[in-house]
């Protein structure tokens, strides 16, 4: 690998896939990449072409082997979102980089840069999250919207998780500021005491699919609700729906 002669395309994304497990993707240049292979920076521009290149195939890649890991549609749409969610969240948080990435960027979030017929698997890992919100009974437009929230909140959650945001991870903190409160002033707060204190990436995840579950679910009523004509018509703008929903 550290030879001149074995380095490829493919190789010089695998390396960089890999340093996003420590290093946040927007911050891994060529030169580090090509320090981590033993080659000149002039090796890797010659054969991925710039580094929107090299950011946008790691993605893609990222993507690539996260489809590979999502778990086949069931029927049950709460059984499909919950699996698929916890597998996003799961690849997010080993790759750190990434997520440190689709917090703070938007350009390659989602669709990446192609040639020479190469799949763009990052809409495809959209269009089962789509798939699966669209199975609880949503609209079209709360399709969009629903499967939009989903991405952000697993990406929000992944980052704080490899960051260490969450209060769990401050609990000593946190714990000692809370002793030193006016419970006159902040009854609340003093109410609810250290519950907070024990929230980690997944107990955040297990309570937040079970708030997306409940607001699907009253989606679906509410859907259920509305008149066939208005459901044609909301039908109609299902196109319109996903191309929003791919914007992300």
């Amino acid at each position: 690998m550290g030879s001149q002669g074995n380095v490829s395309v493919a190789s010089i994304l695998r390396m960089s896939y890999k340093l996003t497990k420590t290093v946040p993707l927007q911050d891994l240049s060529i030169v580090i990449v090509a320090k981590a292979l033993g080659v000149t920076p002039a090796l890797i521009h010659y054969y991925i072409g710039g580094r929107d290149w090299l950011t946008s195939g790691t993605m893609n890649l990222f993507y690539t082997d996260l489809l590979k890991r999502l778990p086949a549609f069931t029927g049950d749409w709460k059984r499909d979102l919950r699996a698929i969610a916890h597998t996003i969240y799961e690849r997010l948080t080993i790759y750190g980089g990434v997520a440190s990435y689709m917090v703070s960027h938007s350009r390659f979030r989602t669709f990446q840069l192609t040639s020479f017929g190469q799949r763009d698997t990052g809409v495809e890992v959209l269009e089962k999250v789509a798939t699966c919100v669209l199975q609880a009974g949503c609209s079209p437009e709360r399709t969009g919207i629903y499967a939009y929230l989903v991405m952000e909140w697993l990406i929000s959650s992944a980052h704080s998780t490899v960051r260490h945001l969450f209060p769990v991870d401050h609990r000593e903190f946190l714990e000692e500021k809370l002793a030193k409160l006016d419970p006159l002033k902040f009854p609340t707060l003093i109410l609810t005491n250290r519950a907070p204190f024990s929230l980690g990436g997944e107990t955040a995840f297990n309570e937040g699919m079970r708030l997306f579950m409940l607001g699907l679910q009253n989606e679906a009523r509410s859907n259920r609700s509305v008149t066939p004509i208005k459901r044609r018509q909301r039908r109609s703008s299902a196109a319109r729906a996903a191309r929003n929903a791919a914007a992300v």
